[in-house]
């Protein structure tokens, strides 16, 4: 079995791996807490326990980026998969806050190699000119690891204890390197060589970050994860001020992941493909924009169910069109480091433009967070229509490395 011929498996790994790399994350969000919690960690002990992993996985992109680049997609895979094994196996071995804290970093660390590994894997498998239906069905599976990874931890966790959720998702995440072992191939021109070494150079970097379309994906996923983060934070106050009982807020959530989840799995994500990523993007963030709006006012549960189901709409809309603009705007040699900027854009979103949206609506107590949240995806839909509608830009990295003096690196 070689690179150049890919089986029909390897096409699938990607998808694979990447569902258990989510199932990793979202299982550990209703777990990290109550672990610590029992170790004796107060408040504070929590939030660096919560924390300390994104504190980690931000520079870990870029590390994890680089590493894709040069040493192919494929390693750099099975690696995450195997350390993140251990270190979530290792949480339950954690017998002090401090200890705990270490291990989330390390975890952290882990992850931030891990995902745009993935990522460039299933890059590099979209068939030119269908990223967008590739990508939308990713943006489906991890919507499926969203639902089903923390319903199941927390029924795990109240069965059989924590570090039974912590065991599982270990051997689960062994599963996956078993699974990028036989199915996730490099490209050729992934493999190691003087010109990919060359494109990983922090030029490389600069060289992305000078791709206008590259630019907008950014831009885009830092608002759209911002919204998730006001999203999740402020929609079960939401409920409980419409007087819906604790068991209604999870209604909500599925309503915005079946509506997600039915539009990146549908056509309509291929119209990336058709037409470019820059109006679905910012015809998503106008509607995430107008679902905020709705959920500020909304007089019923009726009502933040319709707000609910328009911000899945927005979010089936942007994910594709942000992944398939960063894939298609990369090449093979840069694609790990175009991923790396993704995640590090996706993970800023939350753990910045959040905690800000909410010290805001905290220092003006009559100003609801979904207001000023529709305003900045509204303001950033109708930016970047603009945006590239005068100014397109340079489209593919591999022209802004010939102008930096690089040669072409990979297709």
């Amino acid at each position: 079995m070689t690179a150049s011929a890919p089986t029909q498996a390897s096409l699938r790994a990607p998808g694979v791996v990447l569902f258990l790399a989510f199932v990793d994350v979202f299982a550990l969000l209703p777990t990290v807490a109550p672990h610590i919690a029992s170790l004796g960690a107060g408040a504070a002990g929590i939030g660096l326990a919560v924390g300390a992993y994104s504190a980690a996985n931000l520079p870990a992109n870029i590390i994890g980026g680089i590493l894709v680049d040069r040493h192919g997609r494929r390693i750099v895979t099975i690696v995450g998969l195997v350390a993140a094994a251990a270190t979530v196996a290792a949480y339950s071995l954690a017998v002090s806050v401090p200890g705990f804290i270490l291990v989330r970093l390390l975890h952290g660390v882990a992850g931030g190699i891990l995902v745009p590994a993935v990522f460039a894997a299933a890059g590099d498998r979209a068939r030119r000119g269908a990223e967008g239906r590739a990508f939308g069905r990713l943006g489906a599976v991890i919507g499926a690891a969203a639902v089903l990874a923390p319903a199941t931890a927390g029924i795990v966790r109240q069965t059989a204890g924590t570090d039974a959720v912590f065991l599982g998702v270990a051997a689960l995440l062994l599963v996956g390197a078993a699974v990028a072992f036989f199915g996730v191939h490099d490209q050729p021109a992934a493999a190691p060589s003087t010109r990919v070494e060359r494109a990983a150079r922090p030029r490389a970097i600069r060289a992305l970050l000078q791709v206008a379309p590259i630019r907008r994906a950014l831009v885009g996923t830092v608002v759209l994860t911002a919204a998730v983060g006001v999203l999740a934070g402020f929609l079960p106050g939401t409920a409980e001020a419409l007087g819906a009982p604790a068991s209604a807020v999870g209604g909500l959530f599925t309503a915005y992941a079946i509506v997600a989840a039915g539009l990146m799995l549908s056509p309509v994500a291929g119209r990336v493909d058709r037409s470019g990523a820059d109006v679905p993007m910012a015809l998503g963030l106008v509607t995430i924009g107008a679902a905020m709006l709705l959920l500020s006012v909304a007089p019923s549960l009726g009502v933040a169910v319709a707000g609910s189901a328009l911000f899945g709409a927005g979010y089936g809309l942007i994910f594709p069109a942000v992944t398939a603009a960063t894939s298609s705007s990369s090449t093979v040699a840069t694609r790990g480091r175009a991923f790396g900027l993704f995640n590090v854009a996706f993970s800023l979103g939350l753990a910045v433009g959040t905690p800000l949206i909410g010290a805001l609506a905290d220092a003006v107590p009559t100003l609801d967070p979904f207001v000023p949240t529709a305003a900045l995806a509204i303001g950033a839909g109708i930016a970047i229509a603009l945006v590239a509608r005068r100014s397109p830009g340079t489209e593919r990295v591999d022209e802004v490395l010939e102008e930096l003096g690089e040669p072409p690196v990979g297709p």
